[in-house]
């Protein structure tokens, strides 16, 4: 009962949880730079926003890298339409001479294959524009809460140790200091896993003579980090585009690469390099990654990582739930459990003994 209601509680909450928990990870990430200029003597406040800025800047010039390269495409746009325009009607003569079907019946199926499409495109279209009223607010929140919990963290942590007896008070410092590394950790592994997945595109856009190959393969791996709906965008884009740009011979060979890619990446990389990053299992991982959709949407599959390897943290820094850790980890080498198990033994054969 406890653990419905704290489901429902962060669901109810997600407008406040979700800003402020990537705000969470993102000054997790700067504490090191910041912490780095408040030695130098710079004060607490300039030291908190200079490393926000130049975080903001990073991303700022790879957005403006990508949406630069993105705005060259409004010049394939006419051949697009075009090309788009001129399969329908290839598509619609084959579709007579085949099943020998009337222009009325023709029109017939085309009306109601458009009308079929354009309920889909309105409700997709709905859905994006609330997603992307969303992220408006979060990109004006986000920075905000970052820049105060910079500012206050040595607050913060001085709550949190105080709110424990003394006696935990090491236990709470080995905590925090653990949930750092893990979330740089996590960080680290999901930028290794874009840039390895960046690569895989690349070269099998090279290899097929894709003409915005580097483009389309940089793009795809940025939207394969978003689950489910980021495979299904990237093969969509880069399918219209090698469609007008080299033409329908290279399109299957792009989907194709998309696809054995991303089944590299969920299968290997996203368990073995992010999932050994925060030492979380697969099963857990994509469990995590379900329920964390269910609560939150598609932020909450970005941060249902970070949040178990916390929970795992603090897990195995607490006795009674040490259990849970263990479930949430990898699974432990077959030495060290037969050890344990040797062990365990030896210790029940020798209590009666002593008796």
């Amino acid at each position: 009962m406890a653990i419905v209601l704290i489901f429902l509680i962060l669901y109810m909450a997600q407008g406040i949880c979700v800003p402020l928990s990537f705000a969470g990870l993102f000054a997790i990430i700067l504490s090191a730079p910041c912490g780095y200029l408040e030695r130098k003597g710079v004060p607490k406040g300039i030291a908190a926003l200079i490393s926000l800025l130049a975080a903001l800047i990073v991303m700022f010039v790879v957005l403006y890298f990508i949406s630069s390269q993105i705005m060259s495409f409004k010049n394939e746009l006419p051949a697009l339409t075009s090309q788009l325009q001129s399969s329908i009607l290839d598509l619609e003569n084959w579709a007579r001479e085949k099943f020998n079907l009337s222009s009325d019946s023709m029109r017939e199926m085309l009306h109601s294959a458009t009308s079929q499409t354009l309920s889909h495109t309105t409700s997709l279209v709905s859905f994006t524009v609330s997603t992307l009223s969303g992220a408006v607010i979060y990109l004006v929140l986000i920075p905000i809460y970052t820049f105060l919990l910079l500012l206050y963290r040595r607050l913060i942590v001085q709550f949190l140790v105080a709110s424990f007896q003394q006696k935990h008070t090491a236990v709470v410092y080995s905590v925090l200091q653990q949930t750092k590394h893990v979330i740089k950790g996590y960080v680290v592994g999901l930028l290794i896993e874009m840039v390895i997945v960046a690569i895989m595109n690349c070269a099998g856009f090279f290899i097929l003579g894709v003409k915005y190959a580097l483009l389309l393969g940089v793009i795809a791996a940025i939207l394969n980090i978003i689950p489910y709906l980021g495979i299904f965008t990237a093969c969509m884009l880069s399918i219209l585009i090698t469609y007008t740009t080299n033409g329908a011979a290279t399109v299957l060979g792009v989907a194709i690469t998309l696809v054995v890619v991303h089944l590299i990446d969920s299968n290997i990389l996203l368990p073995k390099v992010v999932g050994s990053k925060v030492k979380i299992n697969a099963l857990v991982t994509i469990l995590g990654v379900i329920v964390g959709s269910t609560l939150w949407g598609i932020p909450g599959m970005f941060l249902a990582v970070p949040i178990i390897a916390i929970l795992k943290v603090i897990f195995d820094h607490v006795e009674d739930l040490k259990p849970w850790g263990l479930l949430l980890g990898d699974e432990p080498k077959p030495v060290k459990v037969l050890k344990k198990q040797k062990n365990l033994v030896k210790q029940t054969e020798e209590k009666p003994a002593e008796g």
